[in-house]
């Protein structure tokens, strides 16, 4: 090998190895400092691509199952504020059976009406119930609905009963009739807006179910405020209508009456006018004949012949304007007939054309009296027909109503069932309960009959129309992955206790006490359905959230498995380069001392 001086090629080549096991210990330094294989895109591109997405998949997971957990806290507070509506519908039906029991006075009912109205009050509280100020069971966060009515369905009787079925003839299920006799009394009540109404229907071989419940419809009817409502505003109508039309009738008669008024007053001002200017020539002329007459007298007298007098200068001067004012009556006179006939032509037209504008507004008026009045009695035909509280649906088949979501709503076996339903949708015309009770002669209940006819369910419920204000829980990684809940309303009216006016279920009176059985056995059934929804819900929540758990350990795992380093490897690793790295530094400087060397050849 040559001594060289200028360029030691030992050393440059020592030194690049050098460099390449200091850039390697660098990388096993931050691999072991770190406690991940891959670093930075530049270790391994795909491999930082693949695990970045991992990450942002485990957060993702992450944030969806505290998503989740957060709605399974949304839930349970609604469970607890439904659990404790039901606690107070049970302890209500308590208090309604206690009522019914004719051992109180009515100041005992009294008394346990005040229970009654602030457990409903306490009702109301709980659907009030919030969550981060969102209010939930109050029908604010309910999916998106139309109006339904309320259905009422019995599969006790016979599955061939109809409206139209006598009451002596009614059967049970299994085609056994029920033995209602003539003798018997029938007792309808029913609950609509918190006010209870009853009824006592005398049965007859000709009554039917239809019939006996026309009948019972008599005190809500007459008792109703809004069947009250619905007549006053139709008077009120009809009082306004005839009052418009009076006044138009007056206005047209007075427009009427001011144009003819007008019409002469022209016509006689222009009469007048023509009138004076003939009287005015008529008494010229006179006056002109009179001063000719005289003129003629005094030249007669004063001894002048006839002939004398035509030539006399001041006669004929006199004559002259006694002619002319002649002339001018005669065209005065002849204005004034022309005049008066063209003024009368207009008069009469004017009259004329505004007696025709009259009787237009006359029939104007009628007519629109008329359609005013046709409209008032058709509202309340429609008002009085919504205000109808139930009727009797005459179908033999399995369909018992529609629900909320516009999904026929069946029978639980799919037979045949009689059902009763409220006369319109909606919360204000909800048929809360409906209770049958026969007695036979001697005011004994008929309790096996009682069984069969008085098993009334609600199928359908009534609710008002909604918007969709479901509440939606992300409990996903993409977007739509959520779960919708929809709450339904746990307000006291929505249960059927209590009126939109304040009118709360009654217990003052026995019969109503017993009616308040049905209306809170299907108030508690309307809260368990929510809490079975709401249960539901939170065990669905739960699962989901389990699964995000385990998803987001395994691709946490895979992950750890692509991206963490092995650190026995690593430092096995890292100690090599280490030793490397100084075994390089070594040589480094042996290469460096070979140039030396040279300075040997100058001694």
């Amino acid at each position: 090998m040559a001594m060289v001086v200028k360029n030691n090629m030992s050393a440059v080549k020592t030194l690049g190895t050098l460099n390449k096991n200091a850039s390697a210990l660098a990388k096993s330094l931050q691999k072991v400092s770190s406690g991940m294989k891959i670093n930075s895109a530049a270790d391994d591109a795909s491999g930082y691509a693949i695990s970045e997405r991992m990450r942002v998949m485990v957060r993702s997971l992450d944030q969806a199952d505290a998503n989740t957990q957060n709605g399974v806290s949304l839930m349970k507070v609604a469970e607890g504020a439904v659990s404790s509506t039901v606690d107070i519908l049970r302890t209500m039906k308590e208090k309604a059976i206690n009522a019914a029991n004719d051992s109180n006075t009515d100041a005992d009912r009294a008394t346990i009406q005040k229970e009654i109205d602030q457990s409903i009050d306490q009702i109301d509280d709980n659907a009030n119930v919030t969550y981060n100020g969102k209010t939930l069971v109050d029908g604010s966060k309910m999916a998106e609905g139309t109006a339904t009515k309320t259905s009422m369905t019995n599969q006790s009787l016979h599955k061939d009963t109809l409206g139209g079925t006598r009451i002596v003839d009614l059967q049970n299920r299994n085609g056994e009739s029920l033995n209602i006799q003539t003798t018997d009394t029938l007792t309808i009540s029913y609950v609509i807006q918190g006010e209870t109404y009853s009824f006592d229907v005398d049965i007859n071989e000709t009554t039917t179910l239809d019939s006996a419940l026309v009948e019972a419809s008599d005190p809500y009817v007459r008792n109703n405020p809004l069947m009250r409502a619905a007549y006053a505003q139709y008077d009120a109508s009809r009082a306004s209508a005839n009052s418009t039309y009076n006044s138009s009738y007056g206005v047209a008669s007075s427009t009427y009456g001011s144009a003819v008024s007008n019409a002469t007053a022209t016509y006689n001002g222009v009469v007048q006018n023509t009138l004076s200017t003939m009287n005015s020539a008529s008494t010229n002329a006179v006056l002109n004949e009179s001063l000719y007459n005289s003129a003629y007298i005094s030249a007669f007298n004063a001894g002048m012949t006839p002939a004398q007098i035509a030539q006399n200068a001041t006669v004929n001067g006199y004559l002259t304007n006694w002619t002319s004012s002649l002339s001018v009556y005669s065209t005065a006179a002849s204005n004034y007939t022309s005049t008066q006939a063209s003024a009368a032509t207009v008069r009469d037209s004017s009259i004329a054309s505004a007696a025709t504008v009259r009787d237009s507004a006359y029939t104007a008026a009628r007519s629109t009296l008329t359609v005013a009045l046709s409209t008032a009695a058709s509202t309340l035909a429609d008002s009085v027909g919504e205000l109808i509280p139930y009727k009797l649906s005459v179908d033999t088949g399995n369909v018992v109503g529609i629900s909320a979501s516009g999904d026929t709503v069946y029978t639980a076996n799919r037979e045949n069932a009689i059902t009763i339903s409220s006369g319109s949708a909606g919360l204000q015309y909800q048929l809360s309960g409906i209770t049958f009770s026969v007695k036979d002669s001697k005011g004994q209940v008929k309790k096996s009959v009682n069984s069969v006819l008085d098993n009334f369910t609600e199928s359908v419920r009534a609710f008002n129309k909604s918007n969709n204000n479901a509440i939606n829980l992300q409990v996903g990684t993409k977007a739509n992955q959520t779960i919708r809940i929809g709450l339904t309303d746990m307000r006291s009216e929505a249960l059927g206790l209590k009126s939109s006016t304040g009118i709360t279920l009654g217990v003052g009176t026995q019969k109503q006490a017993n009616a308040a059985v049905n209306v809170l056995d299907n108030a508690i059934q309307k809260a368990l359905d929510q809490q079975t929804d709401i249960g539901s819900i939170e065990a669905r929540l739960e699962m989901t959230s389990s699964n995000l758990v385990i998803s987001s350990e395994n691709v946490q795992a895979s992950e750890s498995t692509m991206r963490d380093a092995n650190m026995a490897k690593e430092m096995t690793e890292y100690t090599k380069n280490n030793i490397l790295m100084q075994a390089a530094q070594a040589m480094l400087a042996q290469a460096n001392q070979s140039s030396s060397n040279v300075l040997s050849l100058l001694q």
